[in-house]
């Protein structure tokens, strides 16, 4: 379903329909989900419709900018590098691209969303939760419902360290699709209870397509903060 289309696509698989028809001169976008239907009409002469993963910080409403994923512990020895690989939530984000411009029309999920609080209620940052399990080579995926995240984990201490979650800055994150969704990101562990993380922009397999990000269609100036400081426990 991710790529670029005209304004004639239309896709329906079993209780999922999406695509633009046109209707008395106008364009209407139009999905289903659920049997649940999100319709706009587009004041258009045509365009392209383009469907990738965003960042998943958007439903039911924008209200973090983080995602914290937890998973079973890991005790990481001093000095060591890893890479593991986890999982994040999908969430489909359908911009109309005219005119040089990008419009975001509609983002929807087949997940169901969960926050929490990372950190103290006085200092610390809502975000969206989700579990993952721990792999050492990529795993298989439910793409409607998942993507894969790569995780590259630097023990820069002496001492041995156990992590079982990673928060990631919601600006930062750079997600690529082929097939289904991926993610790069890395973990810099600078004492037994603080890490700076960040992401890549790189795929993580060939032929993949980078994502166009909510916040470069949305038109909002530079960026926030690519990384996060994690001093409130991993």
């Amino acid at each position: 379903m991710y790529g670029t289309y005209d304004f004639s696509f239309h896709d329906e698989r079993k209780d999922f329909s999406i695509g633009i028809e046109h209707e008395n001169g106008r364009y209407v976008y139009r999905r289903t989900l659920r049997g649940r239907t999100q319709e706009r009409t587009l004041i258009s002469t045509g365009g392209r419709i383009i469907i990738n993963p965003v960042e998943p910080l958007n439903l039911p409403k924008e209200v973090a900018h983080h995602l914290l994923v937890e998973f079973d512990q890991l005790a990481i020895e001093p000095g060591a590098q890893e890479t593991i690989y986890l999982t994040f939530p999908i969430e489909v984000g359908v911009f109309i691209a005219a005119k040089g411009n990008y419009e975001v029309v509609d983002i929807f999920s087949w997940n169901r969303q969960k926050y929490t609080l990372y950190g103290s209620p006085e200092r610390g940052d809502l975000a969206r939760w989700w579990e993952s399990r721990v792999s050492f080579s990529p795993p298989d995926v439910d793409p409607r419902l998942e993507g894969t995240l790569s995780l590259s984990i630097t023990n820069t201490t002496r001492e041995w360290v156990n992590v079982s979650r990673l928060v990631l800055e919601g600006y930062g994150m750079k997600i690529y699709y082929g097939d289904s969704a991926s993610m790069k990101a890395w973990m810099r562990i600078i004492s037994t209870q603080v890490a700076e993380t960040g992401c890549y922009d790189t795929p993580m397999t060939g032929g993949q397509h980078k994502s166009l990000e909510l916040y470069t269609a949305r038109s909002i100036p530079g960026i926030e903060r690519s990384r996060y400081l994690m001093d409130q426990g991993i």
